[in-house]
């Protein structure tokens, strides 16, 4: 079982687990209880509520931080920050968590032409703008954290900041975002390992001159050497407070969540006693038992192909969408993700959808500027008045026709009127119909973890 989770607050923030800590956990649902509720919210309360701090000034100041060229054509050798990188994590100071907790503004009940990139076409708030904030918000709250005794004041950082996973973001019921009212992102560092940081931001908007939470996202981001090509080491986390001390251990158990999503996925196990059930039974619906054949695949009522709920896209990476290593920025992948998502669950429904929930946002390699980016949504799942997409983004090879997967997007909606059922035609489709109800069953609650069991005979582990 899991052991020495309350260790003392004062010293570096390490977890022991026991030899069975990972099936206890896996069985048992432990890190949903440790992520859910308050122990996922920030540990420090707003301190800079008068604070002016735009978003476009952190984009500017993490520039500054980083050295980043000022043109796409302008080449800079950042090779000499490579002597800066420390050899052990003993040669860093710890930090805390308030050393990278920080705030900014999207200003958008001041500044009219910003308020026009964030407005959607029906008067709401573009999601898609929200993660690019998001991402880079969350890159400058991981350049706070570090601190390296061998930098000097006056050189760029020798770390490179990039997007591994986006865990999980839950938008409220009955929280709608406003276009003309301010919105605040508070964030820090809540988990650090070797080369990995976890961080929690906050999203609130001003109401009445109350600032009323929206949103909260947790990022997992991994530190890089200045060329990009090797992991880094980072600063230790510390805590200080028993608040914090939760804060990390949720940060720990939502680590060895991933891997066990790595080690239950339908791409390395068979599917669970009552998931090969419900796939038997769906197929069985589309039989014809009167002439004993398995293939007329008649269509049950008030359903839908799943092979008919596609919506495609292509993107040329052109530089004015580079980040500042000379990469596609994630956060722009994000917004054009949830975009065609989003278009993808209105043409299927034939309804206004609303964001519920992201998750499991996978960036698996970078995409280089000049790349022809493809991007696939569809929908995997649905369930009354949900919908689950998910979208791919590969990078096409026009010579050759050959497309490599770089990232993988999941997104649940809601719409008011109950839509179609989704039924896969073949086995490749009915694993994509089961991975899309795992994933719902996961961010609804209706499961604790991912392909947790619906009953006992269906244990994979």
């Amino acid at each position: 079982m899991m052991s020495s989770l309350l260790l003392p607050f004062t010293k570096p923030c390490v977890l022991r687990v026991g030899p069975q800590g990972m099936r206890i956990a896996t069985m048992q649902g432990h890190w949903r209880n440790l992520t859910s509720g308050m122990l996922r919210q920030l540990h420090v309360p707003p301190q800079d509520v008068t604070s002016t701090k735009t978003i476009k000034d952190v984009i500017a100041d993490l520039a500054n931080k980083v050295g980043a060229t000022k043109s796409f054509s302008q080449v800079e050798d950042r090779s000499f920050l490579l002597e800066l990188l420390p050899a052990s994590q003993d040669e860093l100071p710890l930090r805390t968590m308030t050393d990278s907790w920080d705030s900014a503004l999207i200003p958008l009940g001041s500044n009219e032409r910003l308020r026009e990139k964030y407005v959607t076409f029906m008067g709401g708030v573009r999601i898609g703008r929200l993660l690019e904030d998001l991402d880079v918000f969350a890159v400058w709250l991981c350049y706070k954290h570090l601190k390296n005794p061998r930098q000097r004041e006056d050189m760029p950082s020798p770390y490179s900041i990039v997007t591994a996973l986006v865990d999980r973001i839950d938008f409220n019921q009955g929280s709608i975002l406003r276009p003309d009212k301010d919105i605040r992102l508070s964030g820090h560092v809540s988990w650090a390992g070797r080369s990995s940081l976890e961080v929690i931001i906050t999203v609130e908007q001003n109401i009445d001159g109350l600032w009323n939470q929206v949103t909260r996202a947790v990022f997992v981001m991994v530190a890089r050497d200045p060329l990009n090509q090797g992991s880094a080491l980072v600063n230790k986390l510390t805590c200080e407070t028993p608040q914090e001390q939760k804060l990390y251990q949720a940060g720990e158990i939502n680590k060895l969540h991933r891997k066990h999503i790595q080690e239950v996925s339908l791409f390395k196990v068979p599917p669970n006693e009552t998931e090969k059930t419900l796939v038997h039974e769906l197929f069985m619906s589309m039989a014809n038992s009167k002439e004993l054949s398995f293939s007329s695949k008649k269509k049950p009522e008030n359903s839908i192909w799943l092979e008919e709920t596609k919506l495609k896209n292509l993107i040329i990476c052109h530089p004015e969408f580079r980040n500042v290593y000379n990469k596609i920025f994630g956060g722009y992948l994000m917004r054009k993700a949830f975009e065609l998502s989003w278009a993808n669950a209105f043409t299927f429904s034939k309804q206004r959808p609303r964001a519920l929930h992201v998750d499991d946002i996978m960036f698996r390699r970078p995409v280089e500027i000049g790349s022809l980016l493809y991007l696939n949504s569809q929908v995997v799942y649905t369930e009354g008045h949900h919908i689950q997409i998910s979208t791919k983004a590969s990078v096409m090879d026009p010579t050759t026709g050959s497309i490599n997967l770089t990232n993988i997007f999941h997104f649940t909606y809601e719409v008011n009127q109950p839509v179609p059922f989704v039924l896969p035609k073949t086995y490749h489709e009915a694993m994509l119909f089961l991975d899309g109800r795992r994933h719902y069953q996961l961010v609804r609650g209706l499961h604790k973890f991912y392909g947790q069991a619906d009953k006992a005979s269906d244990t994979l582990v």
